[in-house]
């Protein structure tokens, strides 16, 4: 439970077709993690694409009930239906969500005009989780006040880039507020697609030496990480109640390592 008061929420219209179809209201949701169809499968009107499976929908749905979350900062639009699942579940006053690719999703732009969400809905094309100046612009712009409820990192899955979104929006996490990072496991996972480099390049370091840092993070300093929970797609862990200085915070200074550097591993 978070120390906020959890906002009365009408009962959702929510049903599971099969095991990769929800509906929600008058939306769908189409659930795939196969990579062919994740990049052959269109999001339209009404009609999102989400690369997740219905364990992880089952998590996020279960913090509908313990958590208070007004406010999101979703990390990786892809086809847009991430963010219109948060605005679904959550209804939050406000959600910013951050893309690398410069075109706008053109069925999550419908569902912000369909649903006059235009002030609470607000995606940011072509923007680098891990560049600081225009992460910086938009968390100062758009939360001002750093009382961020939920973070979700979906976006590159990878270590340099995952670490750098840390970094930059921790800070802007309320205390007690959560972080989520998904797909981190992806060099652990069976199959040629992740154990032969046809997914994801071999030079580019494991995501699960981020989850390392902030296992130690959580060890060394939990007025920072209070606590984390992992499993096979994701990492979730809680904010602690220790103030952190925007555009100057680096897990790598908190955390205790016998005086010895971090290294990625693999």
């Amino acid at each position: 439970m978070t120390d906020s008061v959890i906002p009365n929420r009408t009962p959702l219209a929510l049903e599971w077709t099969s095991d990769h179809l929800l509906r929600i209201d008058d939306v769908e949701f189409y659930l795939t993690v196969g990579l062919d169809e994740l990049h052959a499968h269109e999001s339209r009107r009404n009609h999102f694409l989400l690369g997740k499976t219905r364990s992880m929908i089952d998590a996020v749905l279960a913090l509908r009930d313990t958590e208070s979350i007004r406010s999101v900062l979703d990390v990786g639009i892809f086809k847009g239906g991430s963010a219109a699942l948060y605005m679904k579940i959550f209804a939050p006053e406000k959600l910013v969500a951050v893309e690398y690719l410069p075109q706008p999703v053109e069925a999550l732009a419908q569902f912000i005009a369909d649903n006059d969400l235009a002030s609470r809905l607000i995606p940011c094309y072509g923007t680098d989780q891990s560049n600081a100046e225009a992460m910086g612009r938009i968390l100062t712009s758009e939360f001002p006040d750093r009382n961020i409820d939920l973070i979700v990192d979906d976006a590159s899955h990878f270590y340099f880039e995952s670490r750098a979104t840390v970094n930059l929006t921790l800070p802007y996490l309320r205390p007690r507020g959560l972080y989520i990072l998904e797909d981190w496991a992806w060099a652990h996972w069976p199959g040629d697609t992740w154990q032969k480099s046809k997914a994801i390049p071999s030079s580019k370091p494991a995501l699960s030496n981020l989850v390392f840092e902030l296992c130690m993070l959580c060890a060394s300093r939990p007025d920072i990480v209070s606590d984390i929970a992992v499993t096979a797609n994701t990492v979730v862990l809680r904010r602690g109640h220790a103030a952190l200085a925007p555009g100057t915070f680096d897990i790598g200074r908190h955390y205790l390592c016998r005086d010895r550097w971090f290294k990625p591993i693999m």
